[in-house]
């Protein structure tokens, strides 16, 4: 039979193997390759986990077992990633100063790196206050504030955070 024309089956499933909800079967005539049918999942169904393939019947490979799992982030990532949400859901709407930094390596630096480099923090002598919105509007706005390349971090600092001012002028 000619590869062209054989009917495979993919059976998408959310949660844990063997423990999983059945979400539907995907049919198609032909080879597929793997990152097209994630591809294919992905449009279906973005919470799939697995997906279990059955092949046609005059496929030589028939009757082995073939199981895809999505590919996850490792859990140190999606735990950074989830608090950065609950973060940000923590500050919408609030003002907040913005003080930028650029990385700088120094040997004498308190602060180390991922590799154990010394560096330390040169901060911007200008803060700039705004509503917040995302972690990445902030960015955006650093980039428009300071320029692209010109910081590397940034702190935040909400309004009622701030030290009382010693003087002011006006």
């Amino acid at each position: 039979m000619h590869p062209d024309t054989l009917k495979h089956k993919a059976s998408l499933w959310f949660g844990e193997f063997g423990t999983s909800v059945h979400i539907t079967d995907v049919y198609w005539e032909g080879d597929i390759t793997q990152a097209e049918l994630m591809a294919v999942a992905d449009q279906i169904s973005p919470d799939w986990q697995t997906i279990d393939l059955e092949l046609d019947p005059q496929h030589p490979c028939h009757g082995q077992t073939y199981r895809l799992t999505k590919p996850w982030p490792p859990r140190a990532d999606e735990e950074e990633a989830l608090r950065a949400l609950e973060m940000e859901d923590a500050l919408e709407g609030h003002y907040v100063w913005v003080h930028c930094c650029q990385i700088v390596m120094d040997p004498e630096g308190d602060l180390l790196d991922e590799a154990g480099r010394a560096y330390r923090q040169s901060f911007s002598t200008v803060m700039f206050c705004t509503e917040f919105t995302s972690f990445d509007d902030i960015a955006q706005q650093c980039d428009e504030n300071f320029g692209k390349g010109e910081w590397d971090e940034y702190e935040l600092y909400l309004d009622d955070a701030l030290p009382t001012p010693v003087a002011s002028f006006g």
